[in-house]
């Protein structure tokens, strides 16, 4: 009689975190090839939670290319000098903070609420954040969820943001640090572009409102003044806890989330000089509406 091989999606347990989203998965294997079943599982989970929790052992960049396939194609980092040797799709992200005491922009523009690559005609539908070494204590990254933001926002506000477009670019006076320099081909790969203040998921039908304080310039056809006005009472109305969960990060975690209905931030309290150094991988999306 042969023998019958179990696949990983009998052994998967999906634990929720608590609060509304975000999902604990245990009884995977990273190491191994997910087949069929396991990767539908594992999608199913993705979408009904937005953010999901993956312990394991330290994976090489090969790995995290392989395990971030399981949620959708991976594509390459635009800012070449963070790819991870010959795979562009891999990036390596450093947010050591300096000895000395000098101002790490990067670490600072982390610390601000964002969704990863708002700046793209295409942004990516969802990011893998992996664990290879973190500091002894503090820098925990925050989950806000855009569903429940929206959901709750005012009735008054929403007729003022639905249907309204914004301007996302590589950078915004608005930000409060400047983002790591282009190269004149990476600013050519990345004009300003549109997308609308509120969208729609386009697996689950749920809305979500979209902002990115390091990204978003302004909404469309309002002044300057107005459109401030209006981008800070909403990211003033995202920020109440109610909204959040922190992961306190343990070496091997791996993150999955997903940016069309996520924003997230890190702390950045963590001692000076110990490394905070992750694997980064970006899936591909669709375009917003």
């Amino acid at each position: 009689m042969p023998d019958t091989v179990m696949s990983q999606a009998d052994r998967l347990r999906v634990i929720p975190l608590g609060g509304g989203f975000g999902a604990r998965i245990e009884g995977l294997d990273r190491s191994v090839p997910a087949d069929e079943a396991t990767r539908a599982a594992l999608m199913r989970a993705f979408l009904d939670h937005q953010l999901l929790v993956v312990p394991g052992a330290p994976m090489t960049p090969a790995q995290m290319r392989d395990f971030s396939a399981i949620f959708g194609e991976v594509v390459p980092q635009v800012l070449r000098y963070k790819r991870v040797g010959d795979m562009p799709e891999v990036s390596r992200m450093e947010s050591t903070l300096k000895l000395d005491g000098t101002t790490d922009k990067t670490a600072i523009r982390a610390e601000d609420w964002h969704t990863d690559d708002s700046y793209m005609a295409i942004p990516a539908r969802g990011t893998v954040l992996h664990a290879h070494e973190i500091p002894s204590r503090g820098g925990v990254t925050w989950f806000c969820d855009m569903y429940g933001v929206y959901a709750a926002l005012p009735d008054a506000i929403k007729r003022r943001i639905d249907g309204r477009m914004a301007v996302h670019g590589y950078d915004t006076p608005r930000a409060r640090n400047r983002p790591s320099p282009r190269t004149a081909q990476e600013i050519a790969e990345t004009p300003d572009v549109l997308h609308p203040l509120v969208r729609t998921h386009p697996q689950t039908g749920r809305k979500a409102l979209y902002v990115n304080a390091n990204r978003l310039d302004r909404i469309e056809g309002m002044e300057r003044a107005e459109s401030d006005s209006l981008l800070d009472e909403l990211y003033a109305f995202a920020k109440q806890p109610r909204f959040h969960h922190g992961h306190r990060w343990t070496v091997g975690d791996a993150v999955v989330w997903d940016n069309r209905c996520l924003m997230h931030r890190v702390d950045v309290d963590y001692p000076p000089g110990e490394p905070r150094i992750m694997l980064r991988t970006l899936l591909r999306g669709e375009k917003p509406a």
